[in-house]
């Protein structure tokens, strides 16, 4: 029996339970609703490329900075990568600090390769047809780029602008 002894008491604080238990569903699954709907806001970042390749001979060699790579050649030249990507004459550097990146790019990617590996490498690039303009826009630049030194969508415009030059050398 509900208060002073109405049954209609009883059925109306059941009805208001109900309710309650009702709303309170309703409401998670609004706000489930809702979080699924920030969920498909999520933007995905465009995917950037996992290496940089160096053709040279017939063999495709990968390329890419690790961080400890990184740190080593901040710590040998004494200031940022950023600072040496595009220093000198010109705007490209010495090709011996281009080929000191190209060689810390490669090593943890091609087992047992050496600085003087690394110089053969080039000397076949040469022989083969390519310059040290060209490496250094076809490769060092990219070793940059897969190595997440600017945006994907910077890394892109570069890409687009780096492909022109080659065409009008």
């Amino acid at each position: 029996m509900g208060f002073f002894g109405n049954n209609k008491d009883e059925a109306m604080a059941a009805a208001v339970e109900a309710a309650n238990k009702g709303e309170a569903e309703e409401t998670t699954t609004e706000q489930q609703a809702a979080g699924a709907a920030e969920e498909s806001k999520v933007i995905e970042m465009p995917k950037r490329k996992p290496f940089a390749l160096w053709e040279v001979g017939g063999q495709s060699y990968k390329l890419k900075l690790k961080t400890s790579a990184i740190v080593d050649l901040e710590s040998k030249y004494k200031t940022n990568l950023m600072n040496i990507m595009g220093s000198g004459q010109g705007g490209m550097p010495a090709l011996s600090v281009m080929l000191d990146v190209a060689h810390a790019a490669m090593k943890d990617w091609n087992h047992g390769i050496t600085k003087n590996g690394v110089m053969d490498i080039f000397n076949r690039y040469i022989e083969e047809g390519g310059s040290q303009l060209s490496f250094y826009m076809t490769v060092y630049m990219e070793i940059f780029t897969v190595s997440g030194f600017f945006s994907v969508n910077l890394s892109n415009q570069m890409g687009e602008a780096l492909q022109e030059a080659q065409e009008t050398m």
